[in-house]
């Protein structure tokens, strides 16, 4: 059989792509993240086994998916995307020293989709032509030095709890303390939140997962907020008639159960259907590992 290691996309379930929730569909069994959004792990059949990752180190992940891989379709199902920050290279070298077949299906990553999400370009003509990401949860181990240097914007992952900590070490290696901030929590969800500051008041996130945008993109926000640019999520210092309220926008988002993902994937032939809480329903796909790609 085979293994399908899918991105989840970046926190609101319908940004899964078309193909990552064909393989959800019809897994047998599903091996998921603590991030990734519950109504995508309702979306593997009921008699699928699911398997949470939380309670598993990476080299009992990688036996896991080695194990069940060779006698079971199995889907990785990871928050963002498999190769950012997902440990997704680890998994596929793993399975191909085992010599079980995979897949690589990618997910909207985090890096731009939750900065947009809050109306924040990572990257603007004029203001920033290069994007530099980076994992910040070990501050003290950063090259803060570089980081400080590099032109254009800065993406913070697992940032947020460390956030003022990291603005402290920017700002000591010569980063303006003025430099446009913004702490984004639980982007992409009913729940998000975004806090802008100068960097030298950049304050830690109050939930998690958070991610930091450091750069003058951050100021474009403003701007299309005044241009009266609809659509974004409240934040803190955002008045809440400016932005359509969270439930609101949850109401929209749920009801839209008929809406279609567009012509069945190659690996699902006309069958059975069932009802969806993300998008139309998907036909299954067949058990033999044939018709899906393996590495």
């Amino acid at each position: 059989m085979s293994v399908a290691l899918v991105g989840a996309g970046p926190g609101d379930p319908e940004l899964v792509t078309v193909r990552g929730l064909a393989r959800v569909r019809a897994a047998d069994v599903l091996v998921y993240d603590r991030l990734v959004a519950a109504e995508l792990v309702d979306e593997a059949p009921a008699a699928a086994l699911r398997i949470a990752r939380d309670d598993l180190s990476q080299a009992e992940v990688n036996r896991t998916l080695i194990d069940h891989g060779r006698r079971s379709f199995v889907v990785r199902l990871k928050g963002g995307d498999p190769f950012v920050f997902g440990r997704g290279g680890e998994e596929a070298l793993a399975l191909a020293a085992a010599g079980v077949p995979f897949e690589l299906v990618p997910g909207v990553s985090s890096i731009a989709a939750v900065p947009e999400s809050v109306l924040i370009p990572v990257t603007h003509r004029g203001v920033s032509q290069a994007v530099t990401a980076f994992a910040a949860h070990d501050v003290e181990q950063l090259d803060v030095a570089a980081l400080a240097r590099v032109p254009g914007t800065l993406v913070a992952f697992m940032g947020g709890a460390r956030a003022e900590r990291l603005a402290q070490r920017l700002i000591e290696h010569g980063k303006p303390a003025s430099t446009p901030t913004a702490v984004i929590s639980r982007g992409t969800t009913v729940d998000e939140e975004v806090v802008v500051a100068p960097l030298g008041s950049l304050v830690a996130a109050t939930a998690t997962p958070a991610l930091v945008v450091i750069g003058d993109v951050v100021a474009v926000r403003a701007a299309l907020q005044r241009a009266g640019q609809r659509g974004a999520p409240r934040s803190r210092e955002m008045p809440r008639a400016a932005s359509i309220t969270a439930p609101e926008t949850a109401l929209r988002r749920f009801a839209r159960t008929r809406r279609s993902f567009g012509p069945a994937t190659p690996t699902a032939p006309i069958g059975s259907e069932r009802r969806s809480k993300i998008g139309a329903a998907t036909p299954p796909s067949p058990s033999s590992a044939s018709s899906r790609s393996t590495a």
